[in-house]
């Protein structure tokens, strides 16, 4: 019974060990996916604003100070968004050095769970192998000396005895 249950222990800890590890795998995949998606849609918003000042240009191409202030404005809208990509991404970095070091805690602690599994594991079967082995020695030393005697040198003695009784037999007839 001990067995098993140390055996469970030792699989649990294991599936813990993975389980964590899937689960940062996991976020890390989340937080890919965040910041493609942002900075996909700050590309697009870029996209965007090139055109709308592309369009304005095709108005009034004549228009210099009207097309200079529109392309200080998308200078500017394209630093914003440049600097929020930059704080998310910074964020992200954040979290993700909370979220591995999380995983390694936790992948340590299962791990611990299943070294301790194992060892007493190992406890067990060495203490029931060790008394198996003994009680095989008493029981064979208990039959090399109980009654009767038997040894294994018991068959030689008795072909002796046998070998010795024959020469009188035929003596006597």
């Amino acid at each position: 019974m001990a067995e098993s249950n140390g055996a469970a222990k030792f699989f649990d800890a294991l599936n813990e060990s993975y389980d964590a590890l899937i689960d940062g795998i996991r976020a890390t995949n989340e937080r890919g996916h965040r910041i493609s998606t942002a900075l996909i849609e700050d590309t697009q918003r870029g996209q965007r604003e090139v055109v709308e000042l592309a369009k304005k240009w095709a108005e009034a191409p004549l228009d210099l100070i009207g097309f200079y202030s529109s392309v200080l404005e998308a200078t500017t809208k394209a630093q914003t968004r440049a600097l929020e990509v930059t704080r998310q991404w910074v964020g992200e970095m954040t979290e993700a050095q909370k979220e591995t070091r999380d995983v390694l805690q936790r992948i340590v602690a299962a791990n611990r769970s299943a070294g301790e599994a194992a060892v007493d594991l190992s406890r067990g079967i060495f203490s029931r192998t060790s008394e198996a082995m003994q009680s095989t020695g008493q029981a064979a030393a208990a039959a090399a000396t109980g009654d009767g005697r038997r040894t294994a040198r018991e068959p030689a003695r008795a072909a002796e005895a046998a070998r010795a009784s024959e020469p009188e037999a035929t003596s006597e007839t």
